[in-house]
């Protein structure tokens, strides 16, 4: 008796033992996965400094070097014509920026950026200053992170028409560009010689460390008009929205639909058909026939039923049964269905 309760005592402690090994292995995997999305964030703004400097101090081959020419989505030799007219028709004299967030898509990191650049076009001698919010995306190539698409204002390559075109706006983007006149003084026709303590006198509004002619409208972040800054873990709240594909979509994703429809028996062998009504084709799934009326141990017989294309039917015969019976399509639940109340059939 001693010994049954002793060892009755080891296999709980051993149990014990094991959830909470379970629990801290899933506790250390979602940490490593934080650890590892906020290094790759780091990478990424660390890159994009680099870069930043490399177009301020106009070092065109510097700033390709974070540049991948193999992976780049839109036209890379366009974009290098645009970087280089950059530096023919600048003279770029600051650019600030403020990184409003780096989202993950699995290895790729997306960064926002809000920023400021004050440059001179060598055409006409006159003194610019562009603001804008920009949205890059960068890959992992061998180990080092590299841009491979440009969103929103165009902080690069502005001044060849070309490229333009080629950069899809954003939600949130803004573009003012404005000249400085000789002797120009801070008033309601020159915000951007304002500063903070003279802007809101001249009808201008201060944030971002500049004077501008509107109020400060924040960019725009997930919610359920802007779906397409949402990420895996806020699609579905805030958005309201469906995560899938890779992307938050305001509809849920299709889903298949299986009934069954019986045909005809006879002499133990019953012909009836598999329809899918759903908008997506269903995965392979069992197909459970049982003795009707039930009984206390009823006899039961199963096949496989293969993939069945949306909007289509498939016929198939199951031999060896008997006259009345039930028919439970999926009946181990494997396939999602936007209906799971319609699967069972009686003959």
């Amino acid at each position: 008796m001693q010994l049954n309760y002793v060892g009755k005592l080891f296999l709980s402690l051993l149990g014990f033992c094991l959830f909470v090994s379970t629990g801290f292995c899933a506790s250390s995997y979602d940490r490593e996965l934080i650890v590892q999305d906020k290094t790759r964030a780091m990478q990424v703004e660390s890159v994009f400094k680099e870069m930043m400097a490399a177009y301020e101090d106009e070092d065109a081959r510097g700033f390709l070097d974070y540049v991948s020419d193999e992976r780049f989505r839109q036209d890379y030799i366009t974009f290098t014509d645009a970087l280089y007219s950059d530096f023919r028709n600048y003279e770029i004299h600051q650019v600030e920026y403020w990184i409003d967030k780096v989202v993950p898509d699995n290895v790729k990191q997306f960064l926002f950026v809000r920023w400021e650049k004050r440059y001179e076009n060598l055409d006409d001698g006159r003194q610019l200053t562009q603001r804008g919010v920009s949205r890059f995306l960068f890959d992992e190539v061998e180990g080092d992170y590299l841009l491979i698409e440009l969103a929103g204002n165009q902080l690069f390559g502005a001044s060849l028409p070309e490229w333009v075109q080629e950069v899809p706006p954003i939600s949130g983007q803004e573009m003012t560009a404005v000249a400085t006149e000789p002797g120009a003084v801070c008033d309601e026709q020159h915000l951007n010689l304002c500063d903070a303590s003279n802007c809101a006198f001249n009808n201008g509004y201060w944030y971002d460390n500049s004077c501008h002619q509107t109020p400060y409208n924040p960019a725009a972040v997930c919610d359920s008009q802007h779906l397409e800054l949402c990420d895996s873990t806020n699609c579905d709240y805030p958005g309201p929205g469906y995560w899938y594909d890779n992307t938050c979509n305001a509809t849920p994703q299709g889903q298949p639909d299986l009934t069954v429809a019986i045909v005809d028996w006879m002499s133990g062998t019953l012909w009836f058909t598999v329809t899918n009504s759903g908008t997506v084709a269903s995965t392979a799934c069992t197909l459970q026939w049982m003795e009707y009326p039930s009984v206390s141990m009823p006899y039961t017989d199963e096949m496989t039923i293969g993939p069945v294309a949306a909007g289509s039917s498939v016929s198939l015969t199951f031999d060896g049964v008997g006259s009345n019976g039930q028919l439970t399509i999926d009946s181990t639940n494997v396939v999602s269905e936007s209906n799971e109340s319609n699967n069972v059939t009686l003959y």
